[in-house]
């Protein structure tokens, strides 16, 4: 393998599409690509050299970024989460209408100690919009099957086109698995239930697959999304009827499992990378051999959707620290 100089991988990085930054122990900024800047619509006497990750929280705090309050407060309470430097993905939604996509990741040193963090922030406004769109294509047709069926003209048929367009917008549509969209509903219905009845359990499953984007360079994307529809099917055949499967986006899966506890949980995490490590493909891609790193985590009574996915993501972190190829489940 030919070794980049800094240069050219800081080159690479600022040809990236999405915003990259790094910054060290004390929170000073070490580097940022010009596609952050562009993402937050920072001025470029604020992104000087040595600006400190407390400076552009009170740009974003001064300017309405984080809503109405006390600036001070919003920067205070930033900054206290960011010194814990654990790992985190949330979306923001600006007040120019960009919808980020943030994920943050923590740095260790060779011995294991934390360093720095590193953090992704992607524009997903046309892929937001475009499950917006969808919800209101099918709203409409619930709307027109509501006035057909009044009419008693043509139930039957609107009731496969509404299931129809009903399925475009809930489905990933290379997986088949629900969509993230539909995840965020399920999950709070879900999330609901259990806080009405606190006897019954409610866990949460997240993977992704190990070094897919090595597979995607080597093989190529058509070979990628081979891989991908592989472990949707896998995944539909171990998951049970009641369970909310899920494509999260990109690589990465959920499970929702109502009734479960995180150690049944976790021994189903278990037996899934045992079946993905299992699986074969022919031709060109027969060398390939997956593996996948799981998170488990079980939900707590008055905990958002949100906190659930957080921890069941640390979880996933710690089992790619760990090697790969492993479950973990959240404190």
């Amino acid at each position: 393998m030919v070794r980049l100089s800094i240069d050219e991988l800081v080159e690479a990085i600022q040809c990236m599409p999405v915003g990259v930054t790094i910054i060290d122990r004390s929170l000073t900024m070490r580097f940022w690509n010009d596609a952050f800047s562009r993402l937050l619509d920072f001025p470029d006497d604020l992104m000087r050299p040595g600006v400190a990750l407390e400076d552009l929280f009170y740009f974003n705090a001064r300017r309405g970024d984080f809503g109405p309050g006390n600036a001070d407060e919003q920067v205070r309470e930033r900054i206290r989460l960011s010194l814990m430097f654990e790992p985190h993905h949330f979306v923001r939604t600006r007040p120019n209408g960009t919808i980020l996509d943030i994920t943050g990741r923590v740095i260790h040193g060779q011995d294991g100690e934390v360093i720095g963090f590193v953090t992704i922030y992607q524009d997903v406004t046309v892929e937001r919009q475009h499950e917006q769109r969808l919800l209101a294509t099918n709203k409409e047709l619930q709307v027109a099957y509501d006035d057909l069926r009044l009419a008693q003209i043509g139930y039957a048929a609107m009731e496969e086109d509404r299931r129809h367009y009903y399925q475009l917008a809930v489905r990933d549509p290379l997986t088949g698995l629900f969509s993230r969209y539909y995840m965020e509903d399920a999950a709070a219905r879900l999330i609901e239930m259990h806080e009405r009845n606190t006897s019954t359990q409610l866990a949460l499953l997240v993977f992704d697959i190990d070094r897919f984007k090595q597979i995607n360079d080597v093989y190529g994307h058509l070979s990628g999304d081979t891989v991908l529809r592989r472990v949707g099917q896998l995944l539909v055949q171990q998951s049970r009827r009641t369970d909310v499967a899920v494509r999260f986006g990109g690589d990465e899966f959920a499970v929702f499992q109502s009734g479960v506890s995180d150690n049944e949980c976790l021994a189903f995490a278990e037996r899934f990378r045992a079946v993905v490590g299992a699986a074969e493909f022919d031709g060109d891609m027969a060398p390939i051999k997956l593996s996948i790193s799981l998170g488990v985590a079980e939900h707590r009574i008055g905990e958002s959707m949100n906190d659930l996915l957080y921890r069941a993501d640390a979880a996933l972190y710690e089992a790619k620290r760990a090697g790969r190829n492993c479950a973990r489940k959240a404190l």
